[in-house]
């Protein structure tokens, strides 16, 4: 994939861009409500909130971990739970945009970890927390 052009958020770039970087994966967790592996993968996701979100609508978060279904972030502010988000994941290996729903927001000693499962065209949100 040519990282000088954008493309749109799918399974296959997530797929390739996970293949692009050679880390540890992460367990899946132990309670069962996690469906895929993660992968640590640090970087910036920009984020697009929409208008019912206080604040600044364009933020940068910084990414902590990355799956084929979602990734977990960092914000400075919490965002809500079911709250559809425009994001894009900019990378050497891939550049992507898509969209995204917040499955959890917590309170972490420095800001927020939020996680978010992605929004695929042909999938509707599914309510699995990745």
């Amino acid at each position: 994939m040519d990282a000088d052009n954008i493309v749109r958020l799918s399974p296959t770039a997530i797929r390739e861009l996970l293949e692009s970087r050679q880390t540890k994966v992460l367990a899946k967790d132990p309670s069962g409500r996690r469906r895929l592996d993660r992968w640590p993968f640090p970087g910036t996701v920009e984020v697009w909130l929409p208008d019912e979100c206080y604040g600044d609508r364009h933020v940068l978060a910084t990414l902590h971990n990355l799956s084929e279904g979602g990734l977990a972030m960092r914000t400075r502010r919490p965002v809500p739970t079911h709250t559809r988000l425009s994001i894009a994941i900019h990378q050497p290996a891939l550049s992507c945009y898509g969209h995204a729903v917040v499955r959890h927001c917590t309170r972490a000693q420095v800001g927020y970890l939020v996680g978010i499962e992605f929004l695929f065209e042909d999938k509707p949100e599914s309510g699995n927390e990745d």
